[in-house]
Formats: C-alpha cells, sequence, structure tokens
C-alpha cells in the first residue's frame, strides 16, 4: 500500500496530461481507464480511493487513467489500452467490438440525464409552444450519454429540435457544462444527477432542475477480454461488496454512489441507443 499511496498522490498533483497519458502497455499495472465526465484531477479525486481498494482486492497494482476527451478516450479503449474501463452505456456498445464486456454497473439509482437552469431563471418547463428561440444549451460532449444524448432525444420527443432551436455549445466535462449556466454563459445545461450533487452547496442552492428524461441501464465497468477469470471475479466481487464494510462506503462517498455496485452483463445495454 505503501507504493500504491505515492503513486496516487503522484497522479493527483502531475500536470493534466499525466493524467491525461495512455497506459504503457509493458507496465505491470493493470490500466483502469475512466471516462473523462469530470476535469482529471476531480476524476482523480473521485476515483484514486476505489484503485486503491481494487488494487488490495486483486493483490496487483492498478493505475487510474483519463483522457483529454472522450474521443480520445474510445480510440484507446478500441485500441485494447485499458484492462478495465468505467464508461456510459451508449459508449459500451461501441467497447463491445474491442472485446470489453460489462461485469458491474452502478447500483439502484436510475440513469437520467437532467436539463438544469440557474434558479433565478424564467424558465420552468420544456413546453415547445412557449420556449424562446435561441436559447444557449451547454453540454460536456456529443457523446455524453445521459447528459447530451438522452436529453436531446427526450426534447426530440418533445418537438423541440436541439440544433435548430438552440445555440449549442460544449464545454468538455460535467463540471464544466453546470458552471457554465451557473455563471450565465448558457440558459440551460444538460447533465446527470451524481455531477450536479458533486457541485459546491452554493452552485447546487443556485440551480433548479427543469427537465429530466426516462431512464436507461446504468453506468458499467467492463472487462477486455483476456483479464483471468480468477481476477474477474475478485474484481466483481469487491465492486458489489462495497456497500457491507465502512472502507467500502468510504469509497462511495468519494464516487457519490449511493448504493455502490450491481453485477452485470451485456444483454442488459442490448437495447442501448435504439
Amino acid at each position: 500500500m505503501r507504493k500504491l499511496s505515492v503513486i496516487a498522490a503522484l497522479l493527483v498533483v502531475l500536470p493534466v496530461q499525466g493524467l491525461y497519458a495512455a497506459p504503457d502497455r509493458q507496465a505491470h499495472f493493470l490500466a483502469f481507464g475512466v471516462l473523462p465526465i469530470q476535469s482529471p484531477t476531480k476524476l482523480a479525486g473521485m476515483f484514486m480511493p476505489l484503485v486503491e481498494g481494487i488494487q488490495k482486492a486483486l493483490g496487483q497494482p492498478v493505475e487510474f487513467v483519463t483522457a483529454p476527451s472522450f474521443a480520445t478516450f474510445m480510440k484507446r479503449v478500441m485500441a485494447g489500452r485499458y484492462d478495465f474501463v468505467y464508461l456510459n452505456p451508449l459508449l459500451l456498445k461501441r467497447a463491445e467490438k474491442a472485446g470489453y464486456h460489462a461485469v458491474a454497473k452502478v447500483a439502484r439509482e436510475p440513469f437520467t440525464g437532467i436539463l438544469v437552469v440557474r434558479r433565478d431563471s424564467p424558465l420552468h418547463n420544456l413546453n415547445p409552444a412557449t420556449l424562446p428561440k435561441g436559447l444557449r444549451i451547454g453540454f460536456p460532449d456529443p457523446n455524453a450519454y445521459a447528459a447530451t444524448v438522452m436529453t436531446t432525444q427526450y426534447m426530440k420527443k418533445l418537438g423541440i429540435d436541439v440544433h435548430r432551436d438552440f445555440s449549442v455549445k460544449y464545454f468538455g466535462s460535467q463540471n464544466s457544462a453546470i458552471m457554465a449556466v451557473y455563471a450565465g454563459l448558457v440558459d440551460v445545461a444538460g447533465t446527470w444527477w451524481p455531477s450536479l450533487r458533486s457541485m459546491p452547496p452554493r452552485v447546487r442552492k443556485g440551480l433548479r432542475v427543469i427537465a429530466e428524461t426516462p431512464p436507461q441501464p446504468q453506468m458499467p465497468i467492463a472487462v477486455r477480454s483476456g483479464m483471468a477469470p480468477q481476477r474477474v471475479r475478485k474484481l466483481t466481487r469487491y465492486l458489489t461488496s462495497l456497500t457491507h464494510s465502512a472502507s467500502g462506503r468510504r469509497v462511495l462517498r468519494h464516487l457519490g454512489f449511493k448504493h455502490g455496485f450491481a453485477a452485470a452483463n451485456d444483454s442488459e445495454y442490448a437495447k442501448v441507443g435504439q
């Protein structure tokens, strides 16, 4: 654990490119790739306690790695650069083609996208008959499933064409999109509940939710084909047992996942994106 503690500290304080660096496939570490839904420093703060726990459970060093964008992350996934990954349901469908398969998912909490505005905004709903034209809307990334894809699809069913009726801007991460609406840079932002809950109290109190999408399968953790079955079982067992111990619950508080992880398989995601 001493060795891991040093690595964890270095990962947190390294410049952004250090966190972004692609894993060295010749290294002894297992590479845990995390989709860049937040800034790299924030992701490290969320996931390093989990990485420490996984390393202890597997008895092998584990390296936390993210990427500067969703596109770069998926290029590395498709090249098999990560041993296991945390990503969204839509991107899991692509990752399956590179040999990844789901073993766990965030448990119980519905996976939905939400649309938030400033608390003093005149917007209170998504009635297309009264929605002002030319509103500015912010998203993390075009491939952010809950925040962008699901909210856009939801608005389309209401008769709102986002790219026709809004001025669309992308901010690279969930927290950046949330801060953009809080700062008045956009009128509406697409995000999801864990990211909104992770914001400082003053930001949360300054925003309100005006819409929420129907739920989809939750965010999965997937392993790359070729990982030893015994190691996969240990990883899954550790993830699904986090709610059963005080140390595990501390890990979950960093992640912001109220109910931990549950076992998952690819069949649960078969209809995602359809």
